[in-house]
């Protein structure tokens, strides 16, 4: 299946708490699923709790031994997504302190698990104007 097929077969699915697909997906089970599919990589299997917060994500993210695979991107000019296909995207909003998404450079967006909407891909100022703030994108170090 190519890439257009796989996102368009993904967009619309529902949300689930702990959704791993593929009818249903958390933000974490969808991540995994793209990351999976497009790009090869196997993220690993992470309990997530039902209220998950920004603080726990970080620390998680940041002591899990994944973490050492993965990188920071800071954008090189304000506003502009400078993270390569396939970054994971870190973010959080007033009604929910943590979330996950895959950014995808061809369409432009970042394909996430919402509970509201479903599976989407939303631009950076489409996730700013739905009030997504603290957003982090990070790289798969190279081997």
């Amino acid at each position: 299946m190519d890439r257009a097929a796989i996102l368009t077969d993904l967009i619309g699915r529902p949300w689930t708490a702990l959704g791993t697909g593929p009818e249903t997906y958390s933000c974490w089970g969808l991540a995994a699923h793209v990351e999976r599919q497009l790009f090869g990589t196997v993220l690993p299997d992470v309990d997530v709790p039902e209220h998950l917060t920004w603080s726990y994500l970080l620390r998680r993210f940041s002591s899990h031994p994944e973490r050492a695979r993965w990188h920071e991107v800071q954008p090189l000019t304000p506003g502009i997504v400078s993270a390569a296909d396939g970054a994971l995207v870190l973010m959080a909003r007033a009604d929910r302190p943590a979330h996950i998404g895959v950014w995808l450079v061809q369409e432009r967006g970042v394909i996430h698990a919402d509970p509201a909407a479903g599976v989407v891909i939303e631009t950076p100022m489409q996730l700013k104007a739905r009030a997504w703030g603290r957003v982090r994108y990070y790289e798969r170090a190279r081997p």
